[in-house]
């Protein structure tokens, strides 16, 4: 009988095949890690700028979620009536629009709400519609219209001047008299909790400027991917004059470069 040698594989080129398929495992998975990171950051742009469109969609259709009859103070504030008060769209207290503040990755929305100022006729036809307003109301937030959330994934705001606080705050105005929608943005210092928004703080937040912020002016916020590997940053750039959802964009940091507008 002739004789038959079998052929196995050495330790060495065993070794070598565990190591070349390890890596490529390791490739394969980091791969995989950096595409699902690149797309937790896209979405997490995605529905901040969801979000922000979505507060134009609030105020222009109004709810108020207060059953019965309400009333404001001289201040404002929506107070509970215990049925003494006046009829939804009867009274001195109006819903005027939605103030929503970031501070870092966390948002706040709340309702604005304005109280008619005694002896107010509005008809100062020397007035343009924003200095109208503020003249003929107090504006007040309403309380049980605060909501709270976060940017997803952990994202954070940033501003493009890096010695501004990760901070901004705006506040959409439906006229009372016009039925037009304004936007109006703080300055980067001027970003405060729902509970200390006054009158005072909204009213200084209508300057009718329509070149520069804050007031009126375009405004970027940079989104920051909470160490995600991404190949190009994106922001949200809400447009000069914004009066509604579609003035709200995202932009990738190629895209702001080409338009002129502020990089992440």
């Amino acid at each position: 009988m002739g004789k038959h040698s079998t052929h196995g594989f050495t330790i060495i080129e065993t070794m070598l095949v565990l190591a070349i398929t390890g890596l490529l495992v390791a490739s394969l998975l980091a791969g995989i890690g950096t595409s699902i990171g690149v797309q937790r950051y896209r979405d997490s742009v995605t529905t901040l700028k969801s979000t922000l469109q979505d507060q134009y969609s609030r105020v222009t259709n109004v709810s108020n979620t207060r059953e019965g009859t309400w009333a404001c103070d001289d201040n404002a504030i929506p107070a509970a009536t215990n049925g003494s008060g006046t009829s939804r769209g009867q009274s001195d207290c109006v819903l005027l629009g939605r103030y929503i503040s970031i501070v870092d990755g966390a948002i706040t929305t709340a309702s604005v709400v304005g109280h008619e100022n005694t002896g107010s006729d509005g008809d100062d036809t020397e007035l343009t519609d924003v200095a109208l307003t503020k003249q003929n109301y107090t504006f007040g937030i309403a309380s049980e219209s605060i909501e709270t959330s976060v940017i997803e994934w952990g994202s954070t705001i940033t501003l493009p001047d890096a010695s501004a606080p990760n901070a901004f705050a705006m506040f959409i105005l439906r006229s009372p008299t016009s039925g037009a929608l304004y936007t109006f943005t703080t300055k980067n210092t001027a970003v405060f909790a729902i509970n200390e928004v006054s009158s005072t703080t909204l009213k200084n937040m209508m300057i009718e400027n329509t070149t520069e912020a804050p007031g009126q002016g375009a405004r970027t916020l940079c989104i920051d991917p909470d160490g995600a590997v991404v190949s190009e940053r994106f922001s949200i750039y809400i447009n000069a004059v914004a009066t509604g959802p579609t003035a709200i964009e995202s932009r990738s940091n190629s895209t702001a470069k080409s338009l002129g507008s502020p990089e992440c």
